[in-house]
């Protein structure tokens, strides 16, 4: 009997030392700008700063300086793609670098190029094609059809199951998720109608590298919920959204996201705003099921262009 509950002990520390890792990563994700110090990052994740950098290497596999600068560089890359006429340097500060010859020398380490080859050559993240003239009231793009509605959204407190590696397609993985995240929530009288499903995307797929790619497995919770182990909690702060609502099979995501981009955002007056996008799955779903999809929300945050 030993054995098995040593290694039951095993797995439970090491659920915990995840979820101090995905705690510090939402805080660093979402003070991005600010300059960090190892102290505060380590009280976050509760851990000695004297040996957080060292944890957070061996289980991210990338050091903690290496992980802020690239989320911030990846921000910048789409910030570049999505805002063609805002200057290099305004996005290098407001992704947190200290001067335009320092996040000149980081964006080229990176990618390969400079900033401005990068914005000429891709223009979008999202290609599709150009000269299409689609009314903000009924939007279509090849096989899809939705509309987009921007609502100014409130505060979300999220309880979710944090996976990194590659997801796209993969039907069964997002069914697995749910399944472990509602297998923890029923039993604490956490569903009901009110709840809401969200997938959140903390990354871009035309940008990470697909083994670092994090989403987060999501339901609704009050606030006071308490979470444990591989269960996390975090807050989507309140703002404005883009929602564009789509009928997709798991094949079609990705198509929607780059539709949303490359045609309706640059035609629509705003611009990316400050935060990760979701998917939101209403629980009621109509006709769309009957023909193997889903109906979906797509939403990011947005401000004036």
């Amino acid at each position: 009997m030993k054995m098995p509950m040593m290694k039951s002990l095993s797995l439970q520390r090491m659920k915990e030392y995840k979820a101090r890792l995905n705690r510090v990563m939402d805080y660093i994700e979402m003070h991005r700008e600010k300059e960090f110090n190892l102290e505060e990052l380590a009280q976050v994740a509760c851990f000695s700063k004297y040996h957080f950098h060292r944890i957070f290497h061996s289980l991210a596999g990338e050091t903690l300086f290496a992980f802020i600068q690239r989320l911030r560089l990846e921000k910048a890359a789409g910030l570049l793609a999505a805002n063609h006429d805002t200057p290099v340097t305004s996005i290098a500060l407001d992704c947190g670098f200290s001067s335009s010859s320092a996040f000149a020398r980081a964006f080229k380490g990176q990618f390969g190029m400079t900033a401005g080859h990068w914005r000429r050559t891709r223009q979008t993240l999202y290609i599709r094609k150009k000269n299409i003239d689609i009314p903000f009231e009924d939007l279509s793009f090849s096989r899809l059809r939705g509309q987009v509605e921007i609502r100014d959204m409130g505060a979300l407190t999220l309880a979710y199951i944090r996976y990194t590696g590659p997801y796209e397609g993969d039907s069964k993985l997002f069914e697995k998720l749910y399944k472990k995240l509602y297998q923890w929530a029923f039993p604490r009288d956490l569903v009901s109608e009110m709840t809401m499903n969200l997938t959140v995307y903390h990354d871009h797929i035309d940008v990470t590298s697909h083994d670092k790619l994090r989403i987060s497995v999501s339901i609704t919770v009050p606030p006071e919920t308490e979470v444990a182990g591989e269960i996390g909690k975090m807050t989507l702060p309140k703002g404005r959204y883009a929602c564009a609502r789509f009928h997709l099979g798991s094949t079609d995501y990705y198509e929607a996201w780059q539709w949303l981009f490359s045609d309706w955002l640059p035609k629509s007056g705003y611009q990316p705003g400050d935060g990760p996008g979701y998917e939101y799955l209403p629980f009621i779903q109509d006709e769309a099921g009957s023909a193997g999809k889903l109906t979906v929300d797509i939403c990011i945050p947005v401000k004036p262009l």
